[in-house]
Order: structure tokens, then sequence, then C-alpha cells
């Protein structure tokens, strides 16, 4: 197997962490009212959620047939949510306390958070040494 094979499978199962820990993590910030700040209403954030699972879909289809447009998807996907995790959950766990649902909530942010990144340095090393 070459090596650009190589490193689209490893994009392919960061994918699949990130997808993993990310769809429980959107079904915790629903349960934890999360569209509501941001003045969306059920039926509007459930559409959203839509979405975002078929831009996943798209987005891993694209790394699987090791396209271009796929790896800089996956690069953007993969940051969009670390930054998401950091700016807007990270500065809530550090608070006294649990966070939300507790452990369960806190490994699926920091998952979330390392699996973005993980999967933005693989996509960035793949289009700097023009893998993809």
């Amino acid at each position: 197997m070459n090596r650009s094979k190589s490193l689209n499978r490893l994009i392919l199962i960061n994918g699949i962490i990130l997808v993993g820990v990310s769809i429980p993590h959107l079904i915790d910030d629903f349960l934890f009212g999360i569209p509501d700040e941001f003045g969306l209403s059920n039926g509007q954030a459930q559409v959203l959620a839509g979405v975002f699972s078929a831009l996943l879909i798209l987005i891993f289809n694209l790394v699987g047939r090791q396209r271009r447009a796929g790896i800089v998807g996956a690069g953007f996907l993969g940051i969009f949510l670390a930054l998401a995790g950091i700016l807007k959950h990270v500065p809530l766990m550090l608070q006294p306390g649990p966070y939300w649902s507790g452990l369960f909530s806190e490994t699926l942010i920091i998952a979330l958070i390392l699996s973005g990144l993980s999967l933005f340095g693989l996509s960035l090393y793949a289009l700097l040494n023009n893998e993809a």
C-alpha cells in the first residue's frame, strides 16, 4: 500500500472516531439547551444536525475516494469542532463541580477536541505534502 493510501486510511479512522464522539456530544448539547443559547428552535437545530450528518457522509466519502476536497473538508471539520469544544465547553468544564452529565460529557468533549485536532493535523500534512 502506498503512503497516500495509508494517510487516507488514517484520516478515515480519525474521522470515524470524530463522528463517534461528535454525534453523542451533539445529543448532549440538545439535552443541555445549547440550541436555545443560539436562538434556535428544536426543529431548526434538528435540521442543522441533519445537514451536519450529511456533510460528514459527503466529506468522508470524498476522503475514501482520495479527493482533495475531502481532505480539505476533513481538516476544516476537525479544526472547527476542536475550536468549538475549546471555546464553548472547556471554560465551563474548568469551573468547580461536575459539568453536565459529569465524566461522560467531559470525555466526549475531550475526545472531540483531540480527534478534531488530530484530523486537522493529518489533513494539513496530506495537503502540504501533496498526498491529497
